[in-house]
């Protein structure tokens, strides 16, 4: 019994020195909390943060900008600096920025040296310079999706929901990379009511309805674009004559073309052709107000002999004076410029080599790359046909694609333009020129090379006012022959 009491005496007199020791651990984290943080010990000092200091207006290609990174609650301020994106640049150790070649969005990255989890992000928007030569701008020969030509030229299927997006893409791109206009020809082949063998480049002639619908969403789709860089994209349109429109078959007094037609209705569906081109893209501006649609070229590489020599396409001079006058009155009246465009194709020894005497025109003497320019010209001038407001011609020159003897690129392009100031200048024409094509080779430096002749000869000369480059065509040959993404930005001028 008396155990029993005993045990009973310590348990009733534990409870008393619980609360007692209850009361004294309160009163102490109490006293501690007073001074913050409750959990007697000291604070845990603030993370490491890093911010990046720096403008965030777009920058152009191959440029250069300077970032800086501010490092606190740290000792060590030190960052390592580096690029996320792989080919979006470079960046230096002290945080200098150089953009690549091509346009995009990049993130430059720093690092806390002190604390590795710490670190700080900056968008860079990257574009591709623009305007930077007054009145000299750069664009893409595009009329197909692809490098097979036959089966991926878009026109006569642009109403498929695959290709519209495929065009819509490509043409984002091209803008992205520097484009300010596209140049599409329409080929007309087919006869109605008859096969197309498949093959998507041969329109009808004369252009049909839903050809006619296609090109308005093509043209719609174009002036909505808006590049990386804030540029916009015009159209330039050129109408081409093959197959059942092969004016060079057979004669007008005898029919023309494969089907063959009589002379009065083959020019009958030339006109009815145009108007429809002039319908499907009359009244579609962009959203800046300016027309989308800028030159409609009635044909390209016109070339008209001169009298007493073979013609190199029959019956070319027919054409223009049956066709032409009537052209250039329709397209100005709906508001657009009309136009043909030449060529010029030659060897280097006979464009280099002085001396040339041509055997009909004494203003060409010395002149030999303007040969077919001032024979074309020169037989406008004489049947009274309206000269271009520009002129525009195919630049293949020298025709073996490759120089040899030390002899530049940029040697030849200035001396081509030069006898055309030469040569047409006679006519009374003034120096004031477009090449509607020309090479885009694959190999990248030969390209680069090649193609930094344009703008060097613009920002030299006030006379070179665009180029564009021929890209997918079958058959074409070297440097003619490609398919989407182009570097269009080999014809603009190097940042």
């Amino acid at each position: 019994m008396s155990g029993q009491n005993n045990m009973t005496h310590v348990l009733i007199g534990v409870k008393p020195l619980r609360l007692v020791l209850t009361a004294l651990v309160t009163v102490t984290l109490g006293a501690c909390g007073a001074g913050g943080g409750g959990s007697g010990m000291p604070p845990p000092p603030p993370p490491v943060a890093v911010t990046i200091n720096g403008a965030t207006t777009p920058l152009d290609t191959g440029t250069s900008r300077a970032f800086t990174a501010t490092v606190t609650n740290a000792a060590n301020t030190a960052v390592a600096w580096s690029v996320v994106e792989a080919n979006g640049g470079t960046i230096t150790a002290s945080g200098v920025y150089t953009a690549p070649a091509l346009p995009g969005t990049f993130t430059v990255r720093a690092i806390s040296a002190a604390d590795p989890s710490a670190s700080a992000s900056m968008s860079v928007p990257v574009v591709i310079p623009e305007g930077h030569i007054a009145g000299y701008e750069a664009g893409v020969d595009y009329h197909a999706t692809g490098a097979d030509f036959l089966h991926t030229a878009f026109i006569t299927t642009y109403n498929q929901t695959a290709v519209r997006q495929a065009v819509q893409s490509q043409l984002q791109g091209m803008a992205d990379r520097g484009a300010t206009f596209v140049s599409t020809r329409i080929w007309l082949v087919t006869e109605p009511g008859t096969t197309n063998f498949g093959e998507t480049w041969r329109a009808t002639f004369p252009l049909s309805d839903q050809e006619e619908t296609n090109l308005h969403a093509y043209a719609q789709d174009v002036a909505g674009v808006v590049g990386s860089g804030g540029n916009r994209l015009r159209l330039d349109l050129c109408l081409l004559w093959l197959g059942a429109a092969d004016y060079t078959r057979g004669t007008p007094a005898t029919g023309l073309g494969f089907t063959p037609v009589s002379a009065a209705v083959y020019t009958s569906r030339v006109e009815t052709t145009t108007d429809k081109v002039l319908s499907a893209v009359s009244g579609v501006i962009r959203p800046d107000g300016v027309p989308v649609v800028r030159i409609i070229y009635l044909n390209g590489e016109v070339m008209i002999a001169a009298p007493g020599e073979t013609p190199p396409k029959a019956n070319e001079d027919w054409f223009m004076t049956t066709h032409y006058p009537r052209f250039v009155s329709a397209v100005q009246a709906a508001g657009f410029t009309p136009s043909v465009y030449f060529i010029v194709s030659d060897t280097q020894a006979d464009i280099m080599t002085p001396g040339y005497v041509d055997a009909v025109y004494p203003a060409l003497n010395g002149h030999r790359s303007a040969f077919w320019l001032y024979r074309t010209l020169r037989f406008m001038s004489d049947h009274g046909l309206p000269f271009p407001a520009r002129i525009d011609f195919s630049d293949y020159s020298p025709s073996e694609t490759t120089t040899s003897g030390g002899v530049t690129y940029q040697q030849i392009l200035s001396r081509v333009l030069d006898d055309a100031d030469a040569a047409l200048g006679t006519l009374g024409i003034p120096s004031s020129y477009g090449t509607a094509e020309t090479f885009y080779f694959q190999n990248a430096a030969q390209r680069r090379s090649f193609a930094q002749t344009f703008p060097i000869e613009a920002a030299s000369r006030t006379r070179l006012h665009s180029v564009s480059f021929w890209t997918t065509p079958n058959g074409g040959g070297q440097g003619v022959n490609n398919e989407y993404p182009f570097a269009v930005e080999d014809y603009l001028p190097a940042p």
